[in-house]
């Protein structure tokens, strides 16, 4: 890839600017700096002086028009539903997964999704990629702008995983290893490549000083960055009566790692959280529990356990997502697991 001269502010660096694109970005940033007074302190909707704020100073909007927006697991049930509802408020897809074959067949739906709700059209690629390969995972990353007019991803939904159901003390040590780098390690090498891309490729923000004639400190480099990571129930409670100990483990991994790059890349002003959702609903799941009436029982068992008496569908993750996505939604949500169980862990 041949490095262009145009470098801008924000998640875009590289490229022929699109103007509408740009304009979206920078029209956040430049609401997100003038929230900052003279003494380096945020301004609140509620200020000192009393005043009448505007609808946008109270009201959040989870609009994403000019992001590119990355979606591992993107075959998957959830990642699909997910998809629809972020091309809805305009953001670009990064469809991530093992199989091109099966993401064309969500990027055509996808487009048609957008044709017969009459939305913006927005870029949509697809891509190859073992997440738990770091080197694949890098090259994916670095190349997604070249097909997204050279936008750099500052958002990401992360579903890429999988489970294994194997009684501990027989479970193969290869198995358990390979899940637990998908699952877990996976998660940490696409967060570190999308923030070592977005570093790179910035330029510095002004600052804002707390005293006249002092350096300050930078306003954040990212104020939009935010990554939403798929954890689980699972990284909190034991399941029953399923033995999936790598899997556990691995959710609880992913938890405690988002806490981590959350403290870590504050000061850039990536955020960083997770979804744990509790038992799903997805096509692959009702496969399995239609498939027997040993899946019959298990669903039984499983919404027994449930305060709500079901499982949950897919759209049902729609609003914790783009909630934890919209800046001005939840530009002081970090670190944050955001459980959607249906009262699971209630018990």
């Amino acid at each position: 890839m041949t490095r262009q001269n145009s470098i801008i502010e924000g998640p875009r660096a590289v490229g022929v600017p699109n103007p509408a694109a740009v304009d979206a970005i920078r029209a956040e940033e430049l609401e997100a700096e003038t929230r900052v007074g003279p003494d380096g302190m945020v301004r609140a909707a509620t200020p000192d002086i009393p005043s009448m704020p505007s609808v946008s100073d109270i009201v959040p909007n989870y609009r994403l028009d000019g992001h590119v927006t990355i979606v591992t697991g993107g075959s998957g049930g959830l990642a699909h539903t997910l998809s629809q509802a972020l091309v809805a408020q305009g953001s670009q897809v990064a469809l991530v997964d093992l199989s091109v074959d099966k993401l064309a067949r969500v990027e055509k739906e996808l487009q048609e999704f957008i044709a017969v709700n009459k939305l913006a059209p927005v870029a949509i690629s697809t891509w190859e990629c073992d997440i738990s390969d770091a080197q694949n995972v890098e090259e994916l990353v670095r190349a997604i702008p070249r097909d997204h007019d050279g936008i750099i991803p500052d958002k990401l939904v992360h579903t890429a995983g999988y489970c294994q159901n194997v009684p501990a003390h027989e479970y193969n040590a290869a198995r358990a290893e390979h899940l637990v780098k998908v699952n877990l390690l996976g998660s940490l090498y696409v967060c570190q490549s999308m923030t070592r891309q977005l570093l790179e490729r910035s330029k510095r923000r002004r600052s804002v000083a707390a005293l006249p004639g002092s350096a300050g400190e930078a306003l954040p480099k990212f104020p939009n960055a935010s990554y939403v990571l798929i954890g689980s129930m699972s990284g909190l409670i034991v399941n029953t009566p399923q033995p999936q100990v790598a899997y556990n483990m691995a959710k609880a991994g992913v938890i405690h790692m988002v806490k981590s790059l959350a403290c870590e890349w504050a000061r850039y002003g990536i955020r960083v959280n997770t979804i744990s959702p509790g038992y799903i609903a997805t096509p692959l799941t009702k496969q399995v529990i239609g498939g027997s009436p040993e899946g019959a029982a298990l669903q039984e068992m499983w919404t027994s356990r449930i305060p709500m008496e079901r499982m949950a569908d897919p759209r049902e993750f729609v609003g914790a997502m783009l909630y934890l996505l919209s800046r001005t939604a939840s530009s002081y949500t970090t670190g944050e697991n955001l459980v959607v169980d249906g009262g699971y862990t209630c018990f």
